[in-house]
């Protein structure tokens, strides 16, 4: 599970209450969308803005909605495929339909707002007038085809929910047929990205067919019949990669979870699955909710400050957590929060003491604190020796990265190359890596990257 979720590039602030944060792929996928037009740099601009506002306005109704309903809204998140609206809590399946509908027709009020602003004081510049047609064509037309019956567009939420939990198969069904229809349609009319996004939008539908299949239906849950295997199966499902399914048996156990110990483990989950979606602020909304506070898992807890960035939160949680829970997992956060607070001398202990199943894994977390002390030839030597024990390719990398800036060209052009005949592939920070600038440019390295179609030199 990744730590590095959270973007430097990505753009936090509040409204109100409400956590948003927009993903560096929201405004290159909007300014993509823009280039189909053929528009000045000031039109590219005001389109990137018309519908950065437009879909905002858009989650800002889901988020509303919910709230009325009695939920709390851990956060906004607008990302390349348009937002995500995240409530804390599962709702009974009508008041979901409502909040699904309350997005699209958000945008139709806004849209309905903005004829009438144009009506009273129509647009005298041939900007202005681009502008009010941008902003009816994403907040009517995008709105439109939102409520297709397609997942994971409101339409289909919606479809889900009229349906009830235990069709869900015939919703799916709707969403093939239906994505493959416009699919069509895109084509014949060479709406070539259109086509390409309910393809895969259809694909998504089919693939969640198979899953369906192996899921017995759940049925309204009633107070005496809590859905007990709820969290299990939400766990089962996370870790077999099936992040919506978790989240949706995660809000279904909170909904029937009893205050304390049993919501107390839900919000844990659900603050997982936070993390596996790139959502570290929802997951430390989670967190916060727990009762008491000093209930929740310390693990947990420093993983979401790590993911954050707030590594200076992370490390008393991740300490706590390695006297708790002394796992690998927390054993190697705590030695790498340590190493990154130039706690080096604690960082080694814990690398050395810990019972490591692999030594390849202690050597590499000595490896950094060798590294951090400036020691770069004896991080070399751990590297080296952590790849001939476990042979991550990951480690031949920083071996010959190490020796580099040891000032041993020589053994990091021998590691450079046996990082690439293990399968090293991150060629984007190979390329960017100071150090081996002049081991790049050596004919032998420089050709072989060159025949991988990936020259960094």
């Amino acid at each position: 599970m990744s730590t590095d979720s959270s973007s430097p590039f990505s753009l936090h602030f509040n409204l109100g209450r409400i956590p948003v944060v927009v993903d560096p792929s929201f405004w290159v996928v909007t300014a993509l969308f823009g280039m189909y037009g053929s528009r000045s740099p000031m039109e590219m601009l005001s389109w990137v803005g018309v519908v950065f506002v437009s879909i905002l306005v858009h989650e800002l109704g889901h988020a509303l909605m919910a709230m009325s309903l009695g939920c709390d809204v851990a956060a906004i998140r607008l990302y390349s495929m348009g937002g995500l609206t995240f409530p804390d809590r599962a709702l009974s399946r009508w008041r979901d339909v409502a909040v699904s509908l309350a997005g699209p027709f958000a945008g139709f009020l806004f849209g309905g707002l903005m004829i009438g602003v144009n009506m009273m004081m129509p647009p005298r510049s041939p900007l202005g007038i681009v502008i009010f047609r941008d902003l009816m064509w994403v907040n009517f037309a995008w709105g439109i085809i939102n409520l297709l019956p397609v997942p994971p567009l409101d339409g289909g939420h919606v479809m889900r929910g009229i349906l009830g939990p235990s069709r869900q198969r015939i919703s799916l069904w709707i969403g093939v047929i239906t994505a493959g229809g416009v699919v069509a349609l895109s084509v014949s009319v060479r709406l070539f990205y259109t086509a390409f996004m309910f393809g895969w939008m259809g694909y998504g539908c089919w693939q969640a067919l198979k899953v369906a299949r192996d899921i017995k239906p759940l049925q309204p849950m009633k107070v005496a019949d809590p859905e007990p295997d709820a969290l299990a199966r939400a766990w089962q499902a996370l870790r077999s990669g099936n992040e919506s399914e978790a989240a949706r048996l995660g809000h279904l156990a909170l909904s029937a979870a009893k205050p304390g110990e049993e919501s107390n483990a839900v919000r844990d989950l659900l603050a997982w699955v936070a993390l596996t979606d790139g959502n570290p602020r929802s997951a430390l909304s989670h967190l916060e909710k727990v009762d008491p506070p000093q209930a929740a898992r310390p693990f947990s807890l420093a993983m979401a400050f790590e993911a954050t960035g707030l590594p200076d939160r992370a490390l008393p949680h991740a300490l706590a957590a390695l006297e708790k829970e002394p796992t690998e997992a927390v054993a190697a956060l705590a030695v790498r929060l340590l190493v990154g607070a130039q706690r080096l001398d604690e960082a080694e202990r814990i690398a050395r003491d810990f019972s490591w199943k692999a030594p390849g894994k202690r050597d590499a977390l000595l490896a950094g604190v060798a590294a951090a002390r400036g020691d770069f030839g004896a991080a070399a030597a751990l590297h080296a020796t952590a790849f001939e024990t476990a042979g991550r390719a990951e480690d031949a990398y920083q071996a010959a990265r190490n020796h580099a800036r040891a000032g041993q060209g020589e053994r990091a052009s021998e590691w450079l190359n046996r990082a690439l005949e293990a399968g090293y592939d991150d060629f984007e920070t190979l390329g960017q890596e100071p150090a081996l600038a002049e081991v790049r440019s050596a004919p032998e390295i420089a050709e072989r990257l060159a025949r991988l179609g990936k020259g960094a030199a």
